[in-house]
This record gives structure tokens, sequence and C-alpha cells, in this order.
């Protein structure tokens, strides 16, 4: 329980780094920003922390994160509305990840899968939960036009679908090199 508390709180940093890091971006008129990194955390959170069984708590505290989060003016009523297109598809992708690419993310199952099928699924999902987001989005800033809702459609699906790729690549060198016996006598050439 200590180490899921333990990882818990470094999501909980590493979200609020991520918003810091969102909010130091350009953004547009009605306030989106050219990149925002949060997005893709928040998902990246709630699979991560999926093997420990049911989400309840990862959920409170990425809301907690999100309405906590700088840039969150106009009191605490404006920061919970702001949070829900924060944690809703953040949540709803990992829901649809487990449920189309199960034991992808500990790389359980890849040499019965077909790359092309996982990307393809694993894109699938990227692209309905940034839906989710840029519908959200829309629903709770009234200001925000088409054209920059498709952007945050386009923005969040990039971004969690290279977010993922590039963490289960980490994950899978990290687990190969864990892998690697370190007993094994080495042969060394003698002269």
């Amino acid at each position: 329980m200590f180490r899921y508390a333990l990882r818990t709180a470094g999501f909980a940093a590493l979200y609020l780094a991520a918003t810091v890091a969102g909010l130091a971006t350009a953004a547009s008129g009605s306030g989106v920003r050219l990149f925002w990194p949060a997005a893709a955390v928040g998902a990246l959170w709630l699979v991560a922390q999926g093997r420990y069984g049911r989400r309840n708590l990862d959920v409170i505290a990425l809301s907690v994160a999100a309405v906590l989060a700088p840039g969150n003016d106009g009191g605490l009523l404006h920061s919970f509305v702001q949070a829900v297109p924060q944690v809703v598809p953040a949540l709803l992708f990992a829901w649809l990840f487990d449920r189309r690419l199960p034991g992808y993310w500990l790389g359980h199952g890849d040499r019965f899968r077909r790359a092309g099928a996982s990307l393809a699924r694993l894109a699938g999902v990227a692209a309905l939960s940034a839906l989710s987001a840029a519908v959200l989005l829309k629903v709770v800033n009234t200001d925000l036009g088409l054209g920059e809702a498709g952007y945050v459609f386009v923005r969040d699906s990039a971004a969690l679908l290279l977010v993922v790729l590039a963490a289960r690549g980490v994950r899978r060198l990290a687990t190969r090199r864990g892998a690697e016996p370190t007993d094994r006598p080495r042969l060394t050439l003698v002269k």
C-alpha cells in the first residue's frame, strides 16, 4: 500500500508539473493551449495504476490535482468545472485501454499480438478519449470555436498515442535489462 501511495503522489506531482508546462505555452483567444501534456499524464497515470485494482483513489487524486492545478482562476466552482474535461477523458482512456488492449501496458501477450492491430486499437482509444475531451471542453467553454475543438482533438490524440508508445517502450527496455542474468560467469580471453 505504501508503494501505491508513493506512486500516486509521484503521478500527482508529474501532473502538476505537466499543467505548469502546458500553461507556459501560447494560448488562443478562448484559452486553448498549444501543448497540453497534462491530458497525457492523467491518462498515463490511470493506466499505470490500473494493475492495483479499482481506480477510485486515483480518480479522486487526479480530480483534486486538476482542481488545485495552477491556472484555474475564478473560484472553486469554476475549478471543479474546468477539471471535468481533464479527468473524464483520462478515465475513459484507461477504461477503453483495459478493454481493447488487455495486458498491453505490461507487455503480456505481445508475441501473440499483431503490431498493426494493436496500434490501430490504441489509436482508436486515444481518438475516442480525445474526442470526449474536445466535446467536454466545448460544453464547459462556450467561447471555444469548432476549429479550436478540432485542434484539441488532434493535439490530445497525438499526445496520448505518443506518450503510451514511449512509456511502453521505456518499460520494455527496463524489463529486458532487468531480466538479463548477472550471475553468469563472463568469458574473458587470456593472452
